[in-house]
C-alpha cells in the first residue's frame, strides 16, 4: 500500500513538471509605440499577452523599431505550443495586406472588423492594433488582430491584378458581388480593397476573408474591342448565358480605355467549370467577325461531350486579327 502511495505521488509530480516544461517564442510584428524607448513597453506586451492567451511569460525581447511601432519577441511557457488565429498573413507574396492610407481610418474601421473577426472565429482577440506597411505606398496601413485558440473559418488575404479601371460599375457593386460569390464558396468577405497606384502599368485588389480553405481569384481579359458600347453589349451577353455558373463568378466588366482598346474582364473563383477559347477562322475587323459570328457558333454546336455557351468577337493582339471567342463547359 505504501508503496502504491509512494508511485502516485511520484506519477502526480511528473505530470505537472511535464505540464509546464515547454518554453515557445511568439514574435509581435508592428505593435504601435507608447512609450519612446522599446524596453519600457515590453511590461505592458507581457501583461496583454498573458491576459489574452492565458499562458506565463517568461521575457519580452525587442527585435527592432520602426517608424510607428515596436517588433517584439515574447517567450511564454505552456505545455505545448499555443495555436493562433490572426490576420497577420503568413502567405502574403503579390498582394498587399495594407487597407487604408491614413492611420486615423484603420483606427476607426478597427472596432467594426474587430467585431466580425470574433463573431465568425469565435475568439477575442488578445492584440488588435493598426500597423503601418512603412515601405509601402499608397493605402499601407493594415488590420492586426491576433487571438489564441484555432478556429474552422481562417483569415486570408488573396486578390487579382488587372489593367484597367471598370467602367459603370462601382467599387461597392463589386464588393456585393464579391460577397455574395465567397459565401457561395462557404466563405466570408471581411474587406476588399482597390488598389489604384498603378504598378508596373497595372491595379490590384486586396481580398480580406475568411474560409476553411483558400480560395483562388482569378481576373480574365476575355476580349478586346475598340469602343465601350461594343465591350458593354457583349458583358450583357455574357452575363446571359453565363448565368448557371454565376456561383463562381463575382464580376463581368468592361475596362476603361487600354492602349486604344477596351477589355471585357471575367472574374471568378477557384478552377473553372467553363473554358474560352479562340474559333480558328480569323477576320480582319470586328465588324466582318460580327456578320460571320453566328455561322461560326453554329460551326462549333453540336458537340457530344461539351456544351457551347456562347460567344463574341475580340481582337487577337497576338495575330492583330479578330476571331469569335467560344465560352464552352463539359456536359
Amino acid at each position: 500500500m505504501k508503496k502504491n502511495i509512494h508511485f502516485s505521488v511520484l506519477f502526480a509530480i511528473t505530470l505537472s513538471s511535464w505540464a509546464f516544461a515547454g518554453v515557445f517564442k511568439f514574435q509581435l510584428r508592428g505593435y504601435p509605440k507608447l512609450e519612446r524607448n522599446c524596453h519600457a513597453q515590453t511590461e505592458a506586451v507581457a501583461a496583454l499577452f498573458e491576459a489574452g492567451m492565458q499562458a506565463k511569460v517568461l521575457h519580452v525581447e525587442c527585435l527592432s523599431e520602426k517608424q510607428t511601432g515596436y517588433d517584439f519577441n515574447i517567450e511564454y511557457e505552456a505545455p505545448e505550443a499555443l495555436e493562433f488565429v490572426s490576420t497577420d498573413y503568413s502567405f502574403v507574396v503579390t498582394h498587399s495586406p495594407g487597407r487604408y492610407r491614413e492611420q486615423s481610418e484603420c483606427l476607426k474601421k478597427l472596432p467594426e472588423q474587430a467585431a466580425l473577426f470574433e463573431q465568425v472565429t469565435h475568439l477575442k482577440p488578445a492584440f488588435s492594433y493598426c500597423r503601418s506597411m512603412e515601405l509601402s505606398v499608397g493605402k499601407n496601413w493594415e488590420v492586426i488582430l491576433i487571438a489564441k485558440g484555432r478556429s474552422e473559418q481562417i483569415p486570408e488575404l488573396g486578390g487579382y491584378m488587372f489593367f484597367s479601371k471598370p467602367l459603370e460599375v462601382t467599387e461597392e457593386v463589386l464588393k456585393a458581388q464579391m460577397n455574395q460569390a465567397l459565401k457561395n464558396q462557404g466563405a466570408i468577405l471581411a474587406d476588399m480593397i482597390f488598389h489604384n497606384n498603378s504598378v508596373m502599368g497595372t491595379n490590384g485588389a486586396s481580398i480580406h476573408y475568411f474560409a476553411p480553405k483558400r480560395v483562388e481569384f482569378h481576373m480574365e481579359r476575355v476580349s478586346q474591342v475598340t469602343q465601350p458600347d461594343i465591350c458593354f453589349q457583349q458583358a450583357r451577353e455574357v452575363r446571359a448565358f453565363m448565368a448557371d455558373y454565376g456561383d463562381q463568378i463575382f464580376g463581368i466588366y468592361c475596362g476603361d480605355r487600354n492602349l486604344g482598346y477596351f477589355d471585357l474582364h471575367l472574374g471568378f473563383l477557384n478552377k473553372p467549370r467553363f473554358s474560352w477559347s479562340w474559333a480558328v477562322d480569323t477576320f480582319s475587323s470586328w465588324n466582318e467577325c460580327e456578320r460571320n459570328r453566328s455561322e461560326v457558333l453554329k460551326h462549333y454546336e453540336g458537340s457530344a461531350v461539351e456544351v457551347l455557351l456562347g460567344g463574341v468577337c475580340s481582337r487577337n493582339y497576338q495575330i492583330e486579327k479578330y476571331q469569335v471567342v467560344l465560352f464552352r463547359a463539359k456536359k
